[in-house]
């Protein structure tokens, strides 16, 4: 009553030959697919080593770009060669202190870092090495090579006839000089610009050691202190209004960077915490030269004893001032026709007494500013810098 139930009994010729094709199959794809397993470890190793030897390239490039910012390059001649040097030479140690599979990479100082020049800082643009402009940027080459460190070890890439690799990262790093204005930005703090003006002529006569310029004061760049004696680094006397021969009567200087007539709390204020948003809200969010290089500050009526504490606290620390070229106008209608800026720290003070006695002594000083605007090329300002940043 149940239907036959037929069970096949045939085999298929060859079985057991097909199955042992297939565990040589499965062997040869086995060891092929574990020899590419362990060469991605090596590649992956690579990139990782990559990473750090640029990381340490990065470094290095912004360690030395500051160094170049030392002050004593203010003193020129072999003081310039000695900061080129030493920013060569913490390249190097930055560099080897970032370790590159866990081996401190070594960076020749005179064969791997190059200090020179950029007109700018965008991609691409060319490092130049001149008189014609002081060094801004530094380029170092970081390798793990037989002569620097050692090559990178590979392990299971031998299989494959690859025993080591090398690597090299390059960057270069370095700050904008051609300052022509300011901006402040939610993350840029204020401007470090002082609203006391000097006359283009003045500030030439000052870096050429013209008469009425004199060494009387020192920085310590350690303590960032002053005190009396020669440092290298020339001064003069901003007041009244330094190249006073060419200031109408009743003004001494002092411009308003913000609204016309600055109250007395108000250019305290800037002496103390700097130029603020809403003080370059009046020049449309910014201070800045125009198409003709120029812009126009409205002038006030000069220093007072009331800014001496506020001056004297701010005593040693860089600060920018506007550089111009002419003034029209007494006192609070006075109009300076402002060119550049120019980096400066105040030594002394002295705001009382007859007005022979009077000084407020200024020396050059590099200021290196979040809010500085900047156009390729050196521009008309002196002294002032944007921050270090990584260029490529």
């Amino acid at each position: 009553m149940y239907p036959n139930i037929v069970r096949s009994t045939c085999k298929k010729p060859g079985g057991k030959l097909r199955r042992g094709n297939v565990i040589v199959y499965v062997a040869i794809c086995g060891a092929v697919i574990i020899g590419f397993a362990a060469l991605a470890i090596d590649i992956g190793m690579l990139y990782a080593s990559q990473a750090e030897i640029q990381r340490s390239a990065d470094s290095a490039a912004i360690a030395s770009a500051w160094e170049l910012l030392d002050e004593d390059r203010l003193q020129g001649g072999a003081y310039e060669e000695y900061v080129i040097a030493a920013a060569r030479e913490v390249a190097a140690s930055t560099a080897a202190r970032n370790e590159v599979q866990n081996v401190d990479p070594v960076v020749y100082p005179e064969d791997d870092v190059d200090i020179g020049y950029l007109s700018d800082l965008a991609y691409g643009s060319s490092l130049v090495f001149t008189d014609a402009a002081p060094s801004n940027a530094a380029r170092v080459r970081v390798h793990r090579d037989s002569t620097h460190g050692g090559s990178i070890s590979l392990y299971f890439a031998r299989l494959f006839g690859a025993d080591s690799k090398d690597l090299c990262a390059v960057a270069v790093a370095g700050f904008e000089d051609g300052i022509v204005g300011y901006e402040v930005t939610d993350s840029s703090g204020n401007a470090q610009l002082l609203p006391f003006a000097l006359h283009v002529d003045s500030w030439a006569d000052l870096l050429a050691g013209a008469v009425g310029t004199h060494d009387n004061y020192s920085y310590d760049t350690d303590s960032g202190t002053v005190s009396a004696g020669a440092d290298g680094v020339l001064e003069l006397n901003l007041y009244p209004g330094a190249g006073a021969n060419q200031l109408p009567p009743g003004n001494f200087g002092t411009v308003d960077i913000g609204p016309d007539n600055n109250s007395t709390a108000d250019i305290r204020r800037q002496i103390l915490y700097g130029v603020n948003a809403a003080d370059l809200s009046y020049f449309g969010g910014r201070l800045e030269l125009g198409e003709d290089g120029t812009v126009l500050l409205n002038g006030d009526t000069g220093l007072s004893a009331g800014f001496k504490d506020a001056l004297e606290a701010i005593k040693g620390q860089p600060r920018a001032i506007p550089i111009y070229s002419q003034v029209s106008g007494p006192g609070n209608n006075a109009m300076y026709t402002i060119v550049g800026f120019a980096g400066i720290r105040i030594v002394n003070v002295r705001l009382t007494g007859p007005m022979s006695q009077k000084e407020l002594i200024v020396q050059f000083a590099f200021v290196v500013d979040a809010t500085a605007l900047a156009e390729p090329g050196p521009g008309p300002s002196y002294y002032v810098y944007t921050p270090v940043r990584l260029v490529r």
